[in-house]
Formats: structure tokens, sequence, C-alpha cells
């Protein structure tokens, strides 16, 4: 026998072991209920299992091809896919942003470079403000 059977064995053999010492009254108050238990189970049928709507369909049974490999690490990555997908789109919008910053500038080195800009402009901190204006008004 192993351990498991060994333990129920002991548990069922104190159990019965108890009940002889009961006395008749709890005796039949547990049979009742017993009853009333049954009965109530055969009223309700079977029980439904809800599961998870990402759970896997063969949950519960083995996995295929042996218990380990391709099947249980992607099983066991489920939880890392949202994860991966927010890293994913915090790099993307950190590359967008960038590249508007570079337009931003390009732009504003072309229109120097074109000279479009008057010389007061350059002496002024904010002078691409200046230059922002200037094209908005074309």
């Amino acid at each position: 026998m192993n351990n498991q059977d060994e333990f129920a064995f002991r548990v069922r053999q104190a159990l019965n072991e108890g009940a002889e010492r009961l006395d008749y009254r709890t005796v039949l108050r547990l049979e009742q209920a017993r009853g009333a238990a049954l009965a109530r189970q055969r009223r309700a049928g079977p029980a439904t299992v809800r599961l998870p709507a990402l759970q896997l369909a063969t949950a519960g049974t083995p996995p295929p091809y042996g218990g380990h490999g391709l099947w249980t690490w992607l099983r066991g990555a489920g939880w890392a896919a949202p994860l991966i997908a927010l890293a994913v789109g915090f790099v993307a919008i950190g590359q967008w942003q960038q590249q508007r910053e570079i337009e931003r500038l390009a732009a504003l080195d072309f229109a120097v470079l074109l000279d479009e800009a008057p010389l007061e402009a350059y002496a002024d901190r904010s002078f691409g403000v200046l230059l922002q204006d200037e094209r908005q008004s074309r």
C-alpha cells in the first residue's frame, strides 16, 4: 500500500471506532442528515463546472506529448503575453515621440538653413517659436 491508502485506512478505522461510541440519537440525526443531503443531490442533477474563458479545453487531462516541452511552456507563458504587449507598446510610443522630436528639430534647422528667419530671431532665445508662427501665417 502507498502512503495515501494507508492514511485513508487509518482515518476510516478511527471514524468507525468513534461511531461505535456515539449514542443512538446522534447516530439517528446523522443518518437523517445524510439522507437529506443525498436527496438534495439527486434533485439538483449533475453539477455544472465553470471554467475561466481563457483556460484551454484540455484542462484536467494530461497534455499531449508528455508534460514537458513546448506545450507546457506555452500554457505557462499565458500570463506573460500581456506584459510583453505592454512593454512593446511603451517602446513603440517612445520611438514615435522621439521621431516627432527629430522631425521638429529638422524642420527648424531647415528653416534656418533656408534663411527664412529674420536676423533678430537668431538673437532671441525662442526663435523656434517665431519660425513656427511664420509658417502658420503662410
